[in-house]
């Protein structure tokens, strides 16, 4: 307990709780669903009305109990109230005149009447001592032998969420789906005491763990989804809802590393490498063989949470510049490897540069190439002739009338070229400079 100076706005809202109990004190007893044989208060309820007697009020607020605590907020109704007394619960101050010699919770659930999960602080310590079931709703106390219905009704309202991933607290039939960043099911035993209500629940965790993305066999992963769960750190009020389900899914997770499973953006692939390549890596032609070898030497689980070759490359440590340039390298040497080295004149080494070119890096090569580069008219014709045969536009304006029309004589012998390989390369080659003269 601390205590602190009352603000106008605390002061007001106790002595309108005083006041509505200066008005009629019985308002504090339960109300019976019950037939019980005898009635603890039917007995408390005869000292209970007699606070609206003011003498009365006062020999009783010097006292202990329950109803001295009744009594002692009456009395607020009258008096000054410079300081209060305040209690963490929760993540809430709770506020209240701090008088006699009664239980400090016994006043803060008289005296913050409003709030139902507050109020049943007032009436543990009957509940307890006289083995009565009570339950705290919006507007009142009721006191049972069975667990209302209308009161699950009020937990099932207010403690349920709509999220995709819930702890479902099943109770007397009624399912609560509950997502809070706090413990759903500590906070509601606030609002009640029955002792049999752990007993009596039904707890179960539902989260978007992983889905069947491959008509596997046997799935390899179905005794890690279906494992039997504790939730006795849950019950006890050690974690949040939302921190139990993370906590449910990372040993969900954490179970699934150790097997030999291919799995992107939660969509599970079993082993079939070939389907989860092609649909969810999709890697260029110069990752696929690097994206294969890992695939296949890796002995656990391949988790992505972002599908792409890339970021698995990345994941085991590949350096994908290099793989790039690597893979580059390689493809030029095959591809030029069946072509003749020439030596001659500059024109066929120029044709030559423009052929080769073109096989390893294709149009965009030739034209890269072309571009800014000084030429007489005889390279100018062959690299109008190459710009023809690979049906390049927007480049015309550059020729002359002349070699536009030399580069089109020549384009069906470079066309040839291009198809060519081996010794046929190299005596096409040496035909169209002939040809050129």
């Amino acid at each position: 307990m601390k205590m602190r100076i009352a603000t106008k706005q605390i002061e007001r809202k106790l002595v309108q709780v005083a006041q509505k109990f200066q008005k009629n004190p019985s308002l504090v007893l339960p109300e019976c669903r019950g037939s019980c044989r005898t009635c603890y208060f039917e007995k408390l309820k005869k000292d209970i009305e007699k606070l609206k007697d003011e003498k009365y009020v006062e020999k009783m607020a010097g006292k202990k109990g329950f109803v001295a605590a009744v009594a002692a907020t009456i009395m607020l109704a009258k008096q000054k109230i410079p300081y209060v007394a305040f209690m963490k619960i929760g993540d809430e101050n709770v506020y209240y005149a701090k008088r006699g010699k009664v239980k400090d919770e016994m006043l803060v659930g008289i005296q913050n009447w409003e709030k139902p999960n507050l109020r049943m602080l007032a009436y543990m310590d009957i509940a307890r001592k006289k083995k009565v079931y009570l339950f705290s709703m919006p507007d009142t106390i009721l006191c049972a032998e069975k667990v209302p219905e209308e009161f699950v009704a009020f937990l099932q309202k207010k403690f349920s969420c709509s999220a995709e991933e819930y702890i479902l607290i099943t109770w007397q039939g009624k399912k609560i789906p509950c997502c809070s960043e706090k413990n759903s099911l500590l906070n509601m035993k606030h609002y009640f005491y029955y002792p049999e209500f752990e007993h009596e629940i039904a707890v179960e965790a539902h989260v978007t763990t992983i889905e069947c993305a491959s008509q596997c066999d046997t799935c390899l992963i179905e005794d890690a989804l279906n494992q039997k769960l504790d939730y006795q750190h849950y019950i006890s009020g050690e974690m949040s809802d939302k921190k139990f389900l993370e906590n449910y899914k990372k040993k969900i997770m954490w179970n699934i590393e150790k097997k030999k499973v291919l799995i992107a953006s939660n969509r599970c692939y079993g082993n079939n490498a070939d389907v989860f390549i092609e649909r969810e890596l999709q890697p260029k032609e110069w990752e696929r063989e690097a994206v294969m070898e890992i695939i296949k030497n890796e002995r656990k689980a391949i988790i992505l949470e972002q599908p792409s070759a890339g970021k698995l490359l990345e994941k085991y440590g590949v350096d994908l510049q290099k793989l790039k340039e690597e893979y580059h390298e390689s493809e030029k040497k095959t591809i030029l490897k069946n072509l003749p080295t020439i030596r001659g004149d500059k024109l066929a080494e120029f044709i030559d540069d423009l052929a080769r070119t073109h096989k390893v890096e294709g149009k965009e090569g030739v034209m890269k190439k072309l571009k800014g580069r000084e030429m007489n008219v005889k390279e100018k014709a062959i690299a109008y002739a190459f710009l023809h045969t690979l049906g390049a536009k927007g480049e015309e304006w550059k020729y002359g009338k002349m070699e536009r029309e030399f580069g089109k004589h020549l384009a069906p012998h470079v066309a040839q070229l291009l198809q060519a390989e081996g010794d046929e390369y190299g005596a096409l080659l040496q035909k169209l400079v002939k040809e050129i003269g």
